[in-house]
């Protein structure tokens, strides 16, 4: 097993190291100048002392004093310094000639050292005791006194001992031997710590970030990061940033997986089926194959819902999914669009064929009870079925295809199969075209908002504004009649609506109509899935000193039956901000009445098809006036819409009716 250490450790050790290395660093230093004392200062210093001893003799010499005298000296200089010792040796030259004496001759004899001094060689020596041995060589002055020496010769020997610790070192030596020591132990830390913690941490950081990166830039999850180390802390970081690698693996492949999944049955989704559709469309025309596609859609769900409650449509849409999955193949691919719609395509399965796997499907729908509390129920599905090539070659001409042949199913008496034929084609083709012109006209910025006022019936003045979608083209404009229908049925119904609030709440803004209502026109699904509040409140936040009011929603009485508990709920948390609400068309439906009982709408616009026959027509008349009291008695005020001329506007005015919009009053105009 691999043997780690830690930070603490590795600083410790690289203290020791370097302490234990400054310091044999220091000792080597220290016997350098040591021996450099030895050498070069011992040898200055024994030879000025040598050489002022000698001057001291010769001076005494020279006034003829007696050897005893000159004994007598050296004692004294010996007394000067008592560790250091001063001793003469004559040569055999001054002994011939004034005699000899028994210490200089037993030194010259058995003394190596003075016996190699008398022959001309000064010699330093010694390890604890330096000794220098110091010929005194015959100048011309001493031939006048030596009258058997020639110049050259060796008079005698100076022998000066003393101990290493006498030794005078200079200042300007010290200073600069500590300065060199210290630049030395300076360097040699820096170049350990810096080896040490390059080849331990940086290295293995610097492998650490390479990996990261190239995790990243391949987005490779699967890859793990691999240290080269002896720190235990950078293993522990490999160990951690490999678990949160696998951390984030598992959450990418779920996440990949909701992605592709419906999360309530685990089908493909609306997404990850177009992926399957295209590929399958490509493989067709590799291979000069068909294939089929259906669409389902559950019959009457809403009353399984309504009913039973979503947690027992949510049990019913999964047992649902195990009875289309167990009779269909595995090469078929079955998803989930949304809601109660499912779809499936058939690989390599030409409409025959395919028409008998849907009507197995749909008999086997038919004929499995679901069970639900106490009780089973049946459930039936419209199909509609579209083949490749004949009903399409693209993923939008076979999906509108199999989609309108599912409607014509519905509209057939449902639990049946339809098949898109050729006037449903020319009507995809055409939803198609239109789908595309609405897509370019969002890309292109060419959805713009008008307006159409509302005018107070009593008083004649301006009221409000009824804002409305067109789509430039050219010089001309599209009213939204000419394309909402495609719209809604292509998902793009949203986009619109909130294209249209973004830039009615933007003029608002700029010609500052703080006292006029905005009435803006929004699709139902669009309320469930837009961030209309946001955008609402973040209006009313720019202008902190203007009143939270003046927005109004106009809900479609016929889109309000879908889901009437959800958007009570709407309802309710939009009107915290200051957003009001009108209930658009009413009495086109025969539960208009019903609604006023559950949405606190603050308008009631009164349908148009009733209005513009008042004055013709005792009957609409009747049915107005009702209207207006009702709503009146419910506390809401009333909109008559479709207002062509005074006189209608006369008829109105004798009812009571609060508000007025139509052609009289003016049409749809751009503002601003």
């Amino acid at each position: 097993m691999k043997k780690y250490t830690t930070y603490k450790r590795l600083i410790a050790k690289t203290v020791i190291i370097s302490l234990t290395t400054s310091l044999a660093v220091a000792f080597l230093y220290g016997v350098y100048i040591k021996q450099r004392a030895i050498d070069e200062l011992a040898r200055v210093d024994a030879r000025k002392t040598s050489r002022m001893a000698f001057e001291a003799l010769y001076s005494a010499m020279e006034k003829g004093w007696s050897k005893e005298e000159l004994d007598a000296i050296i004692l004294r200089l010996n007394k000067v310094e008592p560790n250091m010792r001063i001793n003469a040796y004559r040569s055999p030259i001054v002994a011939e000639l004034f005699g000899d004496r028994e210490q200089d001759r037993t030194a010259r004899e058995h003394d190596a050292f003075v016996a190699k001094a008398m022959k001309g060689e000064e010699i330093l020596t010694g390890d604890e005791e330096i000794r220098y041995l110091y010929p005194i060589v015959v100048n011309q002055e001493c031939i006048s006194c030596h009258t058997n020496a020639k110049v050259g010769d060796i008079n005698g020997v100076i022998d000066v001992r003393f101990p290493v610790a006498n030794l005078k070192i200079s200042l300007t030596t010290m200073v600069n031997s500590f300065i060199v020591f210290f630049i030395v132990f300076t360097i040699l830390i820096f170049a350990i710590l810096y080896f040490r913690l390059n080849s331990l941490l940086v290295q293995p950081l610097k492998q650490f970030i390479g990996m990261i990166q190239d995790i990243i830039s391949k987005n490779d999850m699967a890859k793990r990061v691999s240290l080269k180390t002896k720190i235990l802390e950078v293993k522990n970081i490999e160990s951690y940033v490999n678990k949160m690698l696998d951390s984030i693996q598992d959450y990418y492949e779920k996440l990949q997986e909701l992605s592709d999944r419906d999360y309530l049955t685990g089908l493909y989704n609306r997404r990850k089926f177009e992926e399957f559709l295209s590929y399958e469309i490509k493989r067709s025309v590799r291979h000069s194959d068909k294939f089929t596609l259906l669409m389902i859609d559950l019959d009457n769900f809403k009353y399984v819902n309504d009913t039973y409650g979503h947690a027992a449509g949510d049990m019913v849409l999964k047992e649902v999914t195990e009875i289309f999955g167990s009779n269909l193949r595995n090469a078929d691919i079955l998803a989930r669009l949304g809601g109660d719609e499912f779809a499936v395509i058939l690989p390599q399965t030409a409409y025959e064929e395919g028409f008998s796997v849907v009507e197995k499907l749909r008999a086997r729908l038919e004929g499995t009870p679901i069970s639900l509390m106490f009780e089973q129920i049946t459930l039936t599905a419209s199909f509609g079925i579209a083949e490749y090539p004949e009903q399409g070659e693209s993923i939008e001409s076979l999906l509108t295809g199999s989609d309108l042949a599912m409607y014509k199913a519905k509209r057939a008496g449902k639990n049946t199969i339809a098949r898109a034929d050729q006037s449903d084609q020319e009507m995809a083709t055409e939803i198609q075209k239109k789908g595309e012109f609405l897509r370019r006209a969002i890309d292109e910025d060419r959805v713009e908002p008008f307006v159409q006022p509302i005018y107070d019936v009593k008083s004649g003045e301006l009221f409000g504004y009824e804002v409305l979608a067109r789509i430039r083209e050219g010089e001309r404009y599209m009213a939204a009649g000419q394309f909402i229908e495609v719209a809604e049925r292509l998902g793009l119904a949203c986009k619109i609506d909130n294209i249209i609030l973004t830039k009615g709440l933007k003029v608002r803004e700029e010609l500052a109509l703080w006292d006029v209502q905005f009435f803006f026109n929004l699709a139902t699904n669009s309320l469930f899935s837009g961030n209309y509040v946001d955008l609402i409140e973040s209006h009313y936040s720019r202008h902190p000193e203007q009143k939270k009011e003046g927005i109004t929603i106009e809900i479609l009485e016929r889109e309000a039956i879908h889901n009437v508990k959800a958007l009570m709920d709407i309802i309710e948390e939009m009107k915290k901000v200051g957003i009001m609400f009108a209930l658009d068309d009413f009495g086109s439906g025969f539960s208009s009445f019903v609604y006023l009982k559950y949405f606190d709408t603050e308008y009631i616009k009164i349908d148009g098809e009733f209005v513009k026959n008042i004055t013709v027509n005792d009957k609409d008349r009747i049915f107005v006036k009702h209207i207006n009291d009702i709503a009146q008695e419910f506390g809401k005020k009333t909109i008559a819409e479709y207002v062509e001329d005074e006189e209608t506007l006369e008829v109105l005015r004798e009812i009571g009716v609060d508000y007025a919009q139509g052609y009289h009053y003016g049409k749809p105009h751009p503002l601003g």
